[in-house]
C-alpha cells in the first residue's frame, strides 16, 4: 500500500514539474540586451548592422503601448519608413512598428517588442534619430545625421524622447551599451550613438 501511495505521490509531483515548466516560458525568458542594433537582414551579423538601439520602454513597455505613448507624448504619428530587424534571445525578427515626427526631415524610431522581465517587467526597444531626407546622390532618401556639437542623429533622437517623456512624468534612466560602431549613411556621412541608452517607464494608463 505505502509503494502505491509513494508511486501516486511521484506522478502528482512530476505533473505538477511538467505543468509548472509549460506555463512558466523559457528559461531565458529575461530582458536580452546582447543585441544592441538593428539590422537590414536576417540573420543578424556585425555586418549588416543599421541603427544602435539607445531606446527601452519598460514596466507596461509593451510594444503597442509604446507606440501609442510615444504619438502622444511625443506627437510622432507618421508611419512611414524603411523595415530593420531585431536579434532578441538570438531570434531575428522584423520590427513590429515604427513612427516618425513627419515624412521629409523628422524624427523616427522603430519598435520591437520582447517579453515579461522579473525585474524590467514588459519591454520594448527601439532606434530613435534624427534624419534628412536626402536627394542626392541616387538612391538614398533619409540619411541620420552626421556627429555633431549636439552629438548625432541617434543622440538627438534619443534626447528628444526621453525630454518627451520625462516632461510627461515618466521615470527615466540610462544606461551605458557602448553601442558606438559608427554607420555610413547614403549620403556619404557617418553617425554613431554616444553609447547611452535612456530607459523610460511606461504607466498601465496612457499617460
Amino acid at each position: 500500500m505505502w509503494k502505491q501511495v509513494r508511486i501516486r505521490l511521484l506522478a502528482s509531483a512530476l505533473g505538477a514539474a511538467v505543468l509548472a515548466a509549460a506555463f512558466s516560458g523559457p528559461a531565458g525568458a529575461h530582458f536580452d540586451s546582447t543585441s544592441q542594433y538593428t539590422y537590414s537582414g536576417c540573420p543578424g551579423t556585425a555586418q549588416n548592422r543599421v541603427d544602435p538601439i539607445n531606446v527601452v520602454f519598460t514596466a507596461w513597455g509593451t510594444w503597442g503601448r509604446a507606440v501609442s505613448q510615444i504619438e502622444s507624448h511625443a506627437g510622432w504619428t507618421n508611419a512611414i519608413g524603411s523595415n530593420q530587424y531585431f536579434v532578441d534571445h538570438g531570434t531575428c525578427a522584423s520590427m513590429h512598428a515604427q513612427r516618425a515626427s513627419g515624412t521629409l526631415t523628422r524624427f523616427h524610431v522603430r519598435v520591437r517588442g520582447q517579453h515579461y522581465d522579473d525585474e524590467l517587467g514588459w519591454t520594448a526597444t527601439g532606434d530613435a534619430h534624427h534624419e534628412d531626407f536626402v536627394l542626392f546622390p541616387l538612391p538614398c532618401g533619409h540619411a541620420v545625421d552626421s556627429d555633431g556639437s549636439g552629438g548625432s542623429g541617434f543622440d538627438q533622437g534619443r534626447d528628444e524622447l526621453e525630454d518627451r517623456f520625462a516632461t510627461a512624468g515618466h521615470p527615466t534612466y540610462r544606461v551605458w551599451w557602448g553601442n558606438t560602431q559608427s554607420v555610413k549613411q547614403c549620403d556619404g556621412d557617418y553617425a554613431a550613438s554616444d553609447g547611452w541608452t535612456t530607459f523610460i517607464q511606461l504607466h498601465q494608463a496612457n499617460h
